[in-house]
């Protein structure tokens, strides 16, 4: 967990993390570790399995925030855990991923934390020198 390219923040009322990443889709793809690391340990997740993601928002923002909520409706829904993420962005506004692991195993995933909603509160996304971006994210918990 030491060598994730993300960091827990603290909130009074939820909980969020700051990502960062090489470019933006890499950004993406540790946005979406680091949401899934809310609800198990992400070691013990196996990327058995592929589906594919894809997703719109009006500006870079609004897209992380789509595709943070699309991940959360495949826990949700579907009970997917992912691993593993490999995304490819159209431009600021649009999304296509491959999301890989396997759906929640009781007997292997412990919870940790059940997230209810990603939120715009604090949201930021900002591109810190050429090549290198960064994100600010909280989530309902």
């Amino acid at each position: 967990m030491a060598n994730e390219p993300f960091r827990i923040l603290d909130h009074t009322a939820d909980v969020g993390f700051e990502v960062s990443g090489q470019t933006l889709e890499e950004m993406f793809a540790n946005a979406g570790r680091a949401l899934v690391h809310f609800f198990v340990d992400l070691d013990a997740i196996e990327p058995r399995e592929e589906t594919r993601i894809e997703t719109t928002g009006e500006d870079t923002e609004s897209l992380l925030v789509n595709w943070l909520s699309e991940i959360l409706l495949l826990i949700d829904a579907d009970g997917w855990l992912f691993s593993e993420f490999r995304v490819s962005l159209k431009g600021s506004k649009s999304l296509t991923a491959i999301a890989r692991g396997e759906k929640w195993d009781p007997t292997r995933h412990q919870p940790k934390l059940l997230v209810k909603a990603i939120t715009y509160h604090q949201l930021e996304v900002t591109r810190q020198r050429e090549g290198f971006w960064q994100a600010r994210v909280f989530v309902d918990i």
